[in-house]
Formats: C-alpha cells, structure tokens, sequence
C-alpha cells in the first residue's frame, strides 16, 4: 500500500498493511533539531523575522518543504496542510523586550514555547450590553461566500508539489477547528445562559467560515478534514450535555455533511475527557474520526474501539503529558505497541500523539515512539 492507501484503509475500516502514523505539528525546538535548521512552520523567531524581511511567499515556500521534509524524514503515513493566512498588512518589527509589534498586535513568546498576543494600547473595557451589541451587528452583515486568495494557500500548494516531485503519495489532514467553547471568552460562555439566540448565531457564522474553507481545501486535495475545538479538561466537558446538542452538535452535523458532499472524511476534534458527550460527538455528529484523543484524561482506546470501533477511525493517543515528557524511552515503546495492539482491528486507527508535539516532549522519547512503530510492524530504521 502507499501511504495515502493506508490511511484511507485505516478511515474506511478496511484493514490496510500496518496502522498508519502521522503527526499533525511538530514544535520547534523539535522540529529544528530534526531539520538541522529553523523549522519555518513553528520556529516562531525564525517566522517574525522573515515577515519583518517582507519575505512572506519565501517564508510559505520553506514552511512546505519544512512540513514535507519532517514527514519524509519520519515516515508519515499524512501531512497536515491547510490555509497559511495573508502577509501582514505592516511587517513586525522587534521591541526592546523581545517581543514583536504587528499592526496593534504584540506577540511574545514565554519560556515554555508558547506565544502570547496582546493589544498594544489597552483595549477600553466595554459593558455586557456593548459587546452584545457589537456582536449583532457583526453577525448582521449577509454572509458572502468569498473566493480563495491564491496568497493564502502557498503552503498547500507548494506542498503537493514538492510530493509530487518526490513521489510521496501522502494523505492530506486539514485542521478546521472553528467551533470554540474552553477558548470562548468569559462573557460569550455567560451568553449561552443570558444570551441563547445570539450564541446560536455565533455558532451558524463559525459554520458558515468553516464550510467556505473546507470547499478550497478539498479542491487542493485534502483527504481528511479536522472539525470541532476544544471542548473539555480532565473533569469532563466545559459546558453540559445540553448546551453542547443545543450550540455545538447542529454546526458541526452541517460541516460533518458539506465535508461528505465534498467526498472527504470528517473528524470531531477535542482533547480532555468526552465520556458525557460522546454519543453525540461521535455518532449524532456524522463524523467518521476522533482526533485529539487524551489517554490521560481516560480516554481509554481499548474501550473505544469496543464501543465505537464499527463506525469512528480513532487518530492519536500517545500520552504527551507524562510518558513522553517524564517517561523513559523503554516506557515510551512500552506504550506504543500497548496503543498499537489496542487500536488494531478493522482499520480505524492511526498512530499519533494525543494532541501535538509539543516543547515539552523529550524528543528522544517520540523518536523510541517511532522506533518501536517500526520494530513492531518489521518494517527497519530511517537514517
């Protein structure tokens, strides 16, 4: 089987060769020290300093060959692609501190890796009736299907060249994570009480973004289509089994079918624990996949596979918060072919991680994740 083979199988229940492996983003320093170089799809100084050059089609033609290299180097099975934005309408420039200034935006990277963006004049605080107000008349402007900007798919498209030229028949994952609830704002949470009509709005106008998106992304050749967001921690769900039927569940059924009518696969999207909304994330959904899978969390694949193993191709569950940042290499294969041998049967499973990898991973820890992939299925090193 080709690779693009494989994870068709694997989405499809048809038992493919081996499970598929794939992973959606390796974070720099990772994927620099992969690479050899700064990665441009994650090396946040190596980016801010391109678009302050005016590089910005440099910079998307070396994040595609970034995404394609780590995915050949790895031996991904899929390569996640999708919009790579607009150039900035003013290039950043550095501050004293370290940060960068965009336009009115700040962006600062902290210690851990991640980056944080702020207003550079303090935002004036506005009243629950002025934000309401604000957000109804955004949400009354008709909704206007726009048509692509060739800018804002340089990544893809120099991609699936780049396979193309080197023969790598690779499935294509494409994010299209939209439907917002742990990320929501303190007084849009508030509004699915107070303010029911409006957050249903809300919601319809996420949809109605993601479903235009997706249409390009299936042209270009996507295979695979991420939907949803983060929903809940470790305690379960942010908002109830009723909310999420009631806000979440209808715009994600309406993706689920545009991304059928399309021809591509569906996938609902969040980490944490899920077991009090799972029916309807997986099955009254539409969706054909679980993304985002949290071993940690109890997100057990051995009692999903039993549970919903006939309908959902469940990608991911490495633990990334304790095994592959605490664990030791032998503990890290240990859990691989333990998440092997759970996830086989029928398709429906592909190996990644439960989320991404992230800096906090010990890098030699997913690499003995990969090697054990390897060893298990006989299929020898990479160099």
């Amino acid at each position: 089987m080709t690779s693009r083979e494989r994870v068709l199988a694997a989405m499809a229940h048809r038992e493919p060769d081996r499970t598929p492996v794939f992973e959606r983003i390796i974070k720099s320093p990772h994927a620099d020290a992969l690479l050899g170089r700064p990665c441009a799809a994650t090396s946040f100084e190596y980016r801010m300093e391109r678009l302050a050059d005016g590089a910005f089609t440099d910079l998307c033609l070396a994040e595609a060959r970034d995404r394609v290299d780590l995915a050949e180097l790895l031996g991904f099975d899929m390569i996640a692609l999708g919009p790579n934005g607009l150039p900035p309408a003013t290039r950043p420039r550095r501050l004293p501190d370290g940060s960068w200034q965009t336009g009115d935006a700040i962006a600062r990277q902290s210690e851990s890796g991640w980056v944080q963006y702020v207003r550079a004049d303090r935002p004036v605080e506005r009243t629950d009736e002025e934000l309401a107000a604000e957000m109804e008349a955004h949400l009354a402007m008709p909704h206007v299907a726009a048509s692509p900007d060739p800018e804002e798919y340089v990544v893809f498209r120099e991609a699936l060249r780049l396979m193309r030229e080197r023969g790598l028949d690779l499935a294509v994952y494409c994010s299209a994570y939209a439907m917002p609830v742990c990320t929501l704002p303190r007084h849009q949470l508030e509004w699915l009480h107070t303010r029911p009509a409006l957050m249903r709005r809300l919601y319809e106008h996420y949809t109605d973004q993601v479903i235009d998106r997706l249409r390009t992304c299936a042209e270009l050749g996507a295979d695979i289509v991420g939907l949803g967001g983060d929903l809940a921690n470790d305690q379960g769900p942010f908002i109830s089994p009723a909310h999420y039927r009631e806000f979440v569940l209808p715009g994600i059924q309406r993706q689920a079918e545009a991304v059928h009518g399309l021809g591509r696969w569906a996938t609902n999207t969040s980490d944490g624990n899920l077991w009090a909304v799972l029916d309807d994330f997986l099955l009254t959904s539409g969706v054909d996949g679980y993304g985002e899978i949290d071993y940690v969390a109890g997100m057990d694949l051995g009692t999903l596979k039993k549970r919903y193993g006939d309908r959902i191709c469940f990608i991911g569950n490495l633990d990334i918060r304790f095994t592959l940042t605490r664990g030791t290499p032998e503990e890290c294969r240990e859990h691989t072919v333990e998440c092997l041998r759970k996830g086989w049967g029928s398709g429906g499973h592909i190996l990644m991680t439960s989320n991404v990898v992230h800096e906090g991973v010990i890098l030699e820890n997913y690499l003995a994740c990969l090697e054990a992939y390897r060893d298990y299925f006989g299929i020898g090193s990479r160099q």
